[in-house]
């Protein structure tokens, strides 16, 4: 086995820089208005030089930094000389030099090679070659090939294939002079090695199980570089890699075989457990591990070899990185000394080696949801820091950054935010001249990686808010006198209003600006002296956006990230002397990928923001007994106390409202909240407790008690109660502190956009039952106690209690269990899934089950198979949804469009599906279901009744 030193030697002469990403190249947010006039304008001036691209002007691609007159001073996370990079990270941000369409519109790019020599650029779509001159990126010729390139420049030859083809295609190379940019011919294969030395090529076919078992499939076979003559074969099908190192090629069929050119002899398996019958049984299996494929990266002399497990539809949890081995003696590479590989959307891969000393590496897991953590580790494997909801697309050793997928420029040293990159796939790297060759779709891009310095971020946005459900409400501590509120739409973008909700503005200001991003902003609890917001975030489970904080009241923002462990964001708490310790908490969510744990954590800052301490962890995979919790915030945040408690609350099950007299113990309320409809709020007067005053906002009314929740009364006039009219509901609500008048407000979001303020002592409420007639009832402590009418403490073998969310809705609940029965798994399946809103329900697609769920604001729901496959129509024009609405497509326009009924109760869709995680346990009658913040219980099979 080659020693750690010999490696740790090697590294300092790392040359690329990139990194792996499952992030999802192709899923990135397509550009602005105003950038796709960016694009045209850069199009048409394809005769500039490249070495002119400092002079060139990208106004959206140049997103800017965050304010350099706010920002904080950054901590580098590492100590030293290690931190000097820092200063270099700032100097530059990359920008977009040149756009240039290639493929036809609604086609994408697919692989790139850059020659040197002749300075051109060859790109690919699925069935074209272009070829691009790199000074003028004028388009010299487009040829009628397509797919993945490999290039020999000693031969001036390109060589275009498809590692895939359909049912019935002989697997082709074609052969293209790079000369004369003409076809010369082809070679039927769909794998590719060249030996430039020797002028050799190696052809063979991606092995696949189909290869595997054909009795006519051709080993690999070796041709003359200069002729294109066959002069050999081995009789070993697979896809050639070679090693000029050893002059030795390596075959990829499930495991990797080592085989002798001269002798086209097999000598040997890097991995003979893959395939050795008494360990693994049958091969191809659902779960089972083999190579996927191997490379040579002669910038280190090493071998990379993939190997993972392989699992349909769900993921089989940790994605492993990939094995390497010395290139001379193929002894395997020490993990601590191992590079990273950078693999982006074409065929060409690199190695990333230690930038300052340090190692970065993205570790990934997969089933069901994807979690990132990037690491960073000394020469010696010694991890210096972790961070959850972080991954990089892009590590460039020049400037000191990563590039994250949704265009956020990391400095590597810090690992902070610091501006803003125009995301794109990448497809290669030209380090001589610090350009990135990247793609959107059917344009390719060319990004200057010194392009600017950060500029000012753009400022608010006058608009209008969107026809989409307002999910939260924050008002301001010091409301009667700035008249200030925040809230977020179904978009997830926050809008600020300073006018009481009259005018709006959408904040930008260097906040994060990604489609199905989750953000939440939060005012200081001093707004009115140092008008600082605060904003924490996700987007998914695998990238966070930590803190933002601003100086402003929101005009312009700037990152706290210092120290920050797990980025995934929820909620932000202060201590009630904040204005005198600066001290809040983050309360985060977390993945460890490398350990197998998932929970939630409290970070702690005592300066504002501007260095946290990880304070806490609460595990949710602990091997037996309940998950963990996190401690008490009055333990974390100085002069904070229990104190007495609230005397009201919602129930566990978030079904009923419970109040105390005593301290000790609780009551149910007696407020009726008709079936179906929902609590969302408990909001205290201002005066509460001494004046007994609070509300209840519920989906589609407002309850009110006046003495302490004992009885309530509640609002008549609600335009809300319509159970036909799923839009024309409330969504979120919040109350005001008290006003100039002494009086204060209600502020009211709904799924149509709207924010509403009403105003309680001008409501007509009903008359409450008196307190001596109100049928109060003993409720439940917090915890899980069962009523007694609860079925049997223990459930029959083979079927189990729920747990979690469901539990609580589950266990409080006799109609559910009677409906439901016991659940027939011991946990809920998480799994990815698709959420769309219509006008009269929802429809979820669940991948777990493939089914499709459709629930109606009735009651009623029902199921159907998923039964949409690629290539089939997504939509019928027969159908024109009216003005505002929307026709449901895919998967869910099919079920849609095949069943009238179905179609009639639902309605038309008002916005488009959107991803979303969800749940899913079987019980003995039905099922259980969550997703967002719905959670739904179904008895029946295929239709039935939802709770």
């Amino acid at each position: 086995m080659m020693k750690t030193s010999t490696h740790l030697q090697r590294a300092f002469f790392y040359l690329m820089v990139l990194l792996l990403t499952l992030a999802g190249c192709s899923d990135q947010a397509p550009p602005a208005v105003e950038s796709e006039a960016t694009i045209a304008a850069l199009s048409t001036a394809n005769a500039r030089l490249l070495t002119q691209m400092s002079e060139r002007s990208t106004a959206e691609f140049s997103t800017p930094a965050p304010a350099t007159t706010l920002s904080p001073t950054r901590t580098p996370v590492f100590s030293g000389s290690e931190a000097e990079a820092a200063g270099v990270s700032q100097a530059f941000l990359p920008r977009l030099a040149a756009a240039l369409p290639l493929a036809p519109e609604g086609e994408a790019l697919i692989d790139l090679r850059f020659d040197r020599p002749t300075n051109r650029i060859y790109v690919t779509d699925a069935d074209h070659l272009y070829a691009v001159d790199g000074d003028t990126l004028t388009v010299l010729t487009t040829l009628s090939q397509g797919g993945f390139l490999e290039l020999d420049e000693r031969n001036q030859r390109l060589y275009v294939y498809r590692s895939f083809v359909r049912g019935g295609e002989t697997p082709t190379i074609h052969v293209i002079d790079t000369k004369t940019l003409t076809a010369l011919g082809t070679i039927k294969g769909g794998a590719i090695a060249i030996d430039r030395e020797r002028n050799r090529l190696f052809v063979g076919e991606p092995f696949t199980q189909a290869l595997a078992g054909s009795a006519t499939a051709r080993g690999v076979r070796v041709f003359d570089g200069a002729t294109l003559e066959e002069i050999g074969e081995f009789t070993q099908p697979g896809a050639p890699i070679y090693n000029p190192t050893r002059n030795e090629l390596l075959i990829v069929a499930y495991t990797v075989y080592t085989a002798n050119p001269e002798t086209l002899q097999v000598t040997g398996d890097l991995f003979p457990e893959l395939t050795d019958p008494e360990k693994v049984g049958l091969l191809w299996c659902n779960g089972c591990r083999w190579v996927d494929n191997a490379w040579h990266l002669p910038e280190v002399s090493m071998i990379a070899v993939d190997v993972n497990a392989h699992c349909a539809g769900k993921g089989c949890g940790r994605i492993e990185p990939p094995r390497w081995f010395d290139a001379a003696t193929m002894a395997t590479v020490e993990p601590a000394a191992a590079p990273e590989l950078r693999r982006g959307c074409g065929s060409a891969v690199e190695a990333v080696g230690p930038v300052e000393g340090r190692f970065y590496r993205n570790r990934f897991y997969s089933r069901y949801v994807v979690y990132a953590n990037l690491l960073v580790d000394n020469l010696l494997g010694e991890r210096i820091a972790r961070r959850d909801g972080l991954s990089l697309d892009f590590i460039n050793v020049h400037t000191g950054q990563g590039y994250v997928a949704d265009g956020t420029v990391i400095d590597l040293a810090t690992l902070t935010p610091i501006g803003r990159w125009p995301a794109a796939c990448i497809l290669g790297y030209d380090a001589e001249q610090g350009r990135i060759f990247a793609m959107r779709g059917n344009t390719l891009l060319l990004i200057d990686e010194h392009g600017e310095t950060p500029t000012e971020p753009p400022p608010p946005v006058a608009e209008n808010l969107p026809p989409q459900e307002i999910t939260d409400i924050q008002l301001s501590p010091d409301f009667a006198a700035d008249q200030t509120l925040l809230v977020r739409s179904e978009t997830h973008t926050i809008y600020r209003s300073t006018d009481g909700g009259t005018s709006w503005q959408r904040l930008r200001g260097g906040l994060p600006e990604e489609r199905h991003q989750t953000l939440s902003a939060f005012f200081s609890p001093k707004f009115a002296v140092d008008r600082t917001l605060y904003v924490t975030g996700f987007h998914g489970e695998s990238r966070g956006y930590g803190v933002w904080r601003s100086q402003d009241g929101g005009d312009r923002w700037e990152p706290l990230w210092n120290n920050l462990t797990h980025l995934r964001g929820v909620v932000l708490h202060f201590a009630e002397d904040f204005a005198q310790s600066q001290t809040l908490l983050l309360h985060a969510r977390y993945a460890d990928v490398l350990a197998g744990d998932e929970g939630e954590s409290f970070h702690r800052s005592t300066n504002g923001g501007l260095d946290w301490t990880l304070v806490a962890t609460a595990s949710h995979t602990a091997p037996e007994g309940p998950a963990a919790t996190l401690p008490p915030l009055e333990t974390l945040l100085p002069d904070s106390t229990a104190g007495p408690g609230p005397s009201l609350r919602i129930d566990d099950s978030h079904t009923a409202i419970l109040y105390t007299l005593d301290g000790a113990t609780w009551m149910t309320a007696t407020l009726a909240v008709e079936s179906g409809d929902a609590l969302l709020a408990l909001l205290p007067s201002p005066a509460f407790p001494s004046d007994r005053t609070a509300f209840v906002v519920t989906q589609r009314t407002i309850w009110r008690t006046q003495d302490g929740g004992v009885t309530w009364s509640q609002w008549e006039e609600s335009p809300f109660v319509d159970r036909g009219d799923f839009n024309r509901k409330i969504s979120s609500a919040a109350i005001t502190p008290s006003l100039a008048d002494g009086g204060y407000q209600l502020y009211l979001g709904t799924r149509r956009g709207e924010v509403l303020a009403v105003k309680p002592d001008t409501m007509r409420w009903s008359t409450p039952a008196n307190e001596e007639t109100a049928q109060a009832q003993a409720a439940p402590p917090p915890s899980t106690v069962l009523p007694a009418e609860t079925q049997a403490q223990t459930p029959p073998a083979g079927l189990y209690r729920p747990s979690g969310a469901f539990a609580l809705i589950w266990e409080n609940n006799l109609n559910v269990q009677q409906a439901l029965g016991f659940a027939t798994t011991p946990e809920a399946i998480r799994s990815n899934a698709a959420l769309q809103r219509f006008e009269h329900g929802v429809m979820v697609w669940v991948a777990e089950n493939r089914r499709i769920y459709a629930f109606l604001d009735d009651g009623r729901w029902f199921a159907y198979e998923d039964t949409f496959r690629e290539g089939e129509p997504e939509s019928d024009p027969a159908f024109a949804p009216p003005a505002g609405k929307q026709q449901p497509v895919r998967g869910f326009g099919k079920v849609w469009r095949q069943h009238p009924e179905l179609r009639a109760a639902l309605g038309w869709a008002l916005a488009k599906e959107e991803p979303a995680t969800a749940l899913r346990q079987p019980f003995e009658k039905g099922e259980m279901i969550g997703v967002d913040a719905y959670i739904f219980a179904l008895s029946g099979e295929n239709e039935g009744v939802w709770y």
